[in-house]
């Protein structure tokens, strides 16, 4: 028993030894990581690690490069405007401001001026108030928005311009619209302080009984890179209860919000794939500007 007692401690301590000497030879974890093969590096395949090549090293995958948000519906292009066809909640908002515009004497006949932020191909809103006899100008950051807008929508006027650039270059001639409408354009390439800064500088521009008209896709987030019908971009937006409180700390009386969902034809329309494109979540605000605000303005 004591034989084999000794033996096994000597087998042992053989092994040991050898353990320790092979672990002493290994190159450093460093060494093994800059140099990376296939499989893993282990003791007997890295003892002599190769030069480096920089070339040859692995990379981490690069994601996709954002778009702005021209470039986004630069690419979309005039069937953003199939793919939304038919949006009911849209339709019942323009008319809620065609008759609120009806019942100010001084737009009744017509002849309200109107901006529509992020006007798309001018349809539906442009086309609507227009055909109401009412002075309208479309903005965007899309060339190719804007060309199908002049050609769709002749009897309203189209400009080229970032909202943001259009209320610093308005700023000058305060409370000179009577209605601002915002369709779901203040979501790609703005942060969420830009979104209430927009807000409060078109609210600037109301005349007091002036009307604003918000819809939004009320998800609060702020800077988030997303992919929206198979395009990479940057968004921001804000939750329902922040995006009214928003309309109401830009000095506007909400006289109407709700969510409601509906999910863009995208696919059908060839703008994305099928999994490209989801239900999503709408917020409708109705606003104006209370009258008091003149009073204010003069005292």
């Amino acid at each position: 028993m004591a034989d084999f007692q000794h033996i096994l401690a000597t087998f042992l301590s053989f092994f040991t030894n050898l353990f320790h000497r092979r672990a002493n030879s290994a190159p450093a974890a460093k060494d093994i990581e800059a140099n990376p093969k296939d499989g893993a590096a282990t003791p007997d395949t890295a003892e002599v690690p190769a030069p480096v090549n920089a070339e040859s090293q692995s990379k981490p995958e690069v994601p996709a490069k954002t778009l702005t948000a021209a470039e986004v519906f630069d690419s979309v292009g005039p069937a953003y405007e199939d793919a939304f066809t038919g949006l009911p909640t849209q339709a019942a908002a323009i008319d809620w401001l065609v008759q609120q515009l009806k019942t100010n004497p001084a737009t009744a006949q017509g002849g309200a001026k109107i901006v529509d932020v992020g006007c798309g191909t001018g349809r539906p809103a442009c086309s609507v108030l227009a055909d109401a006899g009412h002075d309208v100008l479309g903005i965007d950051i899309s060339e190719a928005m804007l060309a199908a807008a002049r050609t769709r929508v002749p009897n309203a006027k189209f400009e080229l311009i970032d909202v943001r650039a259009f209320i610093e270059r308005e700023s000058a001639r305060p409370e000179s619209l009577d209605a601002v409408t915002i369709f779901f354009s203040l979501i790609a390439g703005v942060t969420q302080d830009d979104i209430r800064a927009v807000l409060s500088g078109l609210a600037g521009l109301l005349k007091p009984g002036g009307f604003l008209v918000f819809s939004t896709v009320p998800i609060p987030v702020n800077n988030e890179s997303i992919k929206w019908m198979g395009r990479p971009v940057v968004v921001s937006s804000l939750s329902p209860e922040e995006g009214v409180a928003a309309v109401k700390a830009a000095g506007l009386e909400v006289k109407f919000d709700a969510v409601t969902k509906f999910k863009p034809r995208g696919a059908e329309v060839g703008i994305c794939q099928p999994d490209e494109v989801w239900e999503e979540s709408h917020l409708f605000v109705y606003a104006q500007k209370p009258a008091m605000a003149a009073v204010t303005a003069s005292s």
